[in-house]
């Protein structure tokens, strides 16, 4: 799984689902309002469409990685 910066508080990520190996890729993003404080980043698939799909959210940027990479 690779990780890039693209600005502060959203990487983009791109690599194989462990469990399906299939290719995966998607932003973390961080939003810090309207939300609760262990939501504020946030794992998103779909991006271009309208099946956006936020599976994963948590207080931190490395529990998002973990939970990518796990």
């Amino acid at each position: 799984m690779t990780f890039t910066k693209i600005e502060n508080g959203i990487y983009k990520f791109k690599g194989i689902d462990t469990w399906t190996n299939k290719e995966i890729e998607g932003i973390i993003e961080y939003q810090p309002y309207d939300v609760k404080s262990n939501e504020v980043w946030q794992v998103v698939f779909g991006l271009g469409t309208n099946n956006v799909d936020r599976p994963f959210m948590s207080a931190t940027l490395k529990e998002c990685k973990k939970w990518l990479t796990a």
